[in-house]
């Protein structure tokens, strides 16, 4: 039963690593997955500011550029070279000409322009003007765009917390050679780029509580799991330790069962079905082996009158004395058993008929000089035989109990051969 419970405690506890292994790695796969989504959704979400804004170029280029009035918050491009930049309007309204570039630029220096904090910034490796020279990210972006890349992103840290900087590239389009034909730019070349920041706060935020109901809902599966598991396992383990008892029970009933089908209620000693296959296992030995073996048949004499005269009780008395004699004679090699009414027999393996011949005569003097508790003396006619190679059960049974028949008719008392 130990050897069966340990193979289930150390069952559960591989089930319960594999679990924990299994929920784990799911953990870890969930919580990478929650952050490449929010980390995806920013640079989708930069990725579209910066179409956004590119729509917004295009539309203004395409009406090649417009006039809105000067103003102190707007004042003439200094860098525009357009002999219309500045117009006066019949009533004397003055017009300043805003093309995308200087749209853009004008755009990203609102303040608050988005509820989200997002910036971007307008750069070229060649700026016209020099407010939109890159910074050395923007720069290391723009030389990617050279090479053929169509965007750059990156997590950066700046002074307000980490930022996702996703950058675009902007390349040269028919309405863009108006002003930058002169810099030597042709139509499809990598003019230069907008940079779009996108604070990381909100999306941490999100990714810190799916996070947590990531953690819960592992959490419990793994408690839930292993809670079943083990209730699972305490229950089988009641189940084996209640049926191991069962088993060591019924191997214990069945051993008393052999034990009372095998033994002589009366005198406690073999009865007949134990010496019958004590018989088969001594032929099987002689054929195999020749190992020779004998057979003594005893019979109490006169027993009748023990029955008729004292009573069955004092005859039953008189038969476990005389069991008990007769073991007091035999060897442990010897096999003892009650043949049935006032019969006994036995088996001498090892032994030729001369050493059993005497073996019988120390059982009859026992007998004869032991005084029963309440029957006094008496006597016992012994019949002495070996086994003949070949020759089967009933046989050798007959011969015994022949010899033991002349015992009792040459007088008993005595021992007899055949």
């Amino acid at each position: 039963m130990k050897s069966t419970t340990h193979r289930i405690l150390l069952y559960l506890l591989l089930l319960s690593m594999m679990v924990t292994a299994a929920i784990g790695l799911s953990l870890g796969y969930n919580l990478h997955t929650i952050d490449r989504h929010y980390q995806e959704l920013a640079q989708e979400m930069g990725r579209t500011f910066f179409k956004e804004l590119v729509i917004v170029r295009r539309w203004n280029a395409g009406l090649g550029g417009i006039y809105a009035p000067v103003t102190d918050r707007l004042q003439p491009n200094p860098h525009l070279s357009d002999p219309r930049r500045d117009l006066t309007t019949t009533d004397g309204q003055q017009l300043t000409k805003v093309n995308p570039a200087f749209m853009t630029r004008l755009l990203s220096e609102m303040p608050d322009h988005t509820a989200d904090n997002i910036q971007f910034h307008i750069t070229s490796l060649n700026p016209i003007n020099p407010n939109n020279a890159p910074d050395a990210w923007e720069c290391r972006a723009l030389e990617a765009f050279e090479r053929g890349a169509t965007e750059h992103f990156a997590v950066v840290r700046e002074s307000g917390g980490p930022v996702l900087r996703y950058m675009g590239r902007l390349a040269t389009e028919q309405a863009c050679l108006t002003c930058h034909a002169k810099q030597g730019y042709q139509l499809g070349d990598v003019r230069g780029g907008i940079r779009v920041s996108l604070p990381l706060a909100p999306f941490e935020a999100a990714a810190a509580d799916s996070r947590r109901q990531i953690y819960w809902m592992h959490g419990a599966f793994w408690l839930i799991t292993l809670a079943l598991l083990w209730t699972g396992g305490i229950l089988l383990l009641r189940n084996v330790v209640q049926l191991e008892g069962l088993n060591r029970y019924m191997k214990d009933l069945n051993k008393q069962l052999e034990g009372a089908a095998l033994t002589d209620s009366l005198t406690g000693i073999p009865n007949r079905l134990y010496f019958d296959q004590q018989l088969e296992s001594n032929m099987r030995s002689n054929q195999r082996y020749g190992i020779a073996f004998s057979i003594i048949m005893l019979d109490l004499d006169h027993f009748k009158q023990v029955n008729d005269g004292y009573g069955h009780a004092v005859g039953d008395s008189v038969l476990r004395e005389f069991s008990q004699v007769v073991k007091q004679q035999l060897r442990l090699t010897d096999q003892f058993a009650r043949w049935g009414g006032e019969e006994f027999i036995i088996a001498a393996p090892h032994t030729q008929v001369n050493h059993a011949l005497s073996l019988a005569e120390r059982i009859r003097t026992a007998v004869a000089t032991y005084a029963f508790t309440t029957a006094g003396s008496r006597t016992v006619s012994i019949g002495v035989i070996e086994y003949r190679a070949g020759e089967t059960a009933m046989a050798l049974l007959e011969r015994v109990d022949s010899a033991l028949y002349r015992a009792k008719t040459n007088g008993r008392n005595q021992v007899e051969t055949g």
